[in-house]
Order: structure tokens, then sequence, then C-alpha cells
């Protein structure tokens, strides 16, 4: 095969021509295709930027409210323990004011009782001695005697 000089400057017309009506022809839809997909990249690119600094400001915000949260539980579990110390010490104190309230009734009780018994020895010292008087005088002593006799007894003994 040989080449010749004018076959290949034809060839290399013919590629000139077709380059420049392929040019012509396609560029401005090649063109605007590789425009448009730089535009989407750019676009996609910039969605992904906006989409990762709004991640970002939610990842700090979860990060803050986390915080605010931890700082809540903790307030509410001081807030908790000083409630429950102050119950506990309300308690102690109606403790306190019920053992001294049972304490005086307990007190009143004992005096009331004494008293009862102071009451009811002197009538039976009352009884014995007019029983011994009785028998000693060998006579009957009523009982409205006995009880002028007891009263004067205990009237003389303050």
């Amino acid at each position: 095969m040989e080449f010749h000089p004018v076959d290949i400057l034809i060839s290399l017309i013919n590629i000139a021509v077709l380059f420049v009506l392929l040019r012509l022809i396609l560029w401005k839809y090649i063109d605007r295709f590789l425009q448009a997909r730089s535009e989407r990249i750019s676009s996609e690119l910039e969605n992904i930027e906006k989409m990762r600094l709004d991640a970002e400001d939610l990842r700090k915000s979860y990060e803050e409210k986390l915080e605010d949260i931890e700082l809540q539980g903790h307030e509410i579990v001081r807030e908790s323990q000083i409630r429950a110390a102050e119950e506990g010490d309300e308690i102690l104190r109606e403790a306190r004011e019920n053992a001294q309230d049972i304490l005086n009734e307990a007190r009143e009780r004992i005096a009331e009782e004494k008293e009862r018994a102071i009451i009811s020895a002197r009538y039976e010292v009352a009884q014995l001695a007019t029983d011994m008087a009785a028998r000693i005088l060998r006579r009957e002593v009523s009982p409205d005697d006995a009880k002028v006799a007891v009263d004067d007894f205990f009237r003389e003994m303050r």
C-alpha cells in the first residue's frame, strides 16, 4: 500500500470539514449538556454542603439539648433530695410532737390515777379507822358519822 501525498491531503481536508461540521452541528448540544451537568454537580455539591451544615447544626442543637436535659435531671434530683430531707425533718418533728403529746397525756393519766389512788386510800383508811373505832367503842357508826369524821381527819392532815 502506497501513500500518496494527495490522498493524505484529501483525508486531512475531510477530517477538517467533518470536524467543522460536527462542531457547528453538535457542539452547542454537547456544550449545553456539559454546562447542565456542571450546574447539576455544583448544585448537588451545594446541597451536600448545606445538608452537612444543617446536620452539624442539628448535632450541636442535640448536644445542647442533651446538656440541658442533663442539667435538668441533676436539678430534679437535687430538688428531690431537698424535698426528701425536708419531708424527713417534718416527719421527725411530727413524731417528736406526737411523742411529747403521748408523754404529756401519760403524765396526766398518771396524775389522775395517783389522785384516785390517794382518794381511794383515804377512804379505805377512814373506813378501817371507823371500823376500829366502832370495835373499840363497841357500837355501830353510821355512814354519815364516818363521812364527817373522815372529812375532819383529812382537813386536819392538810
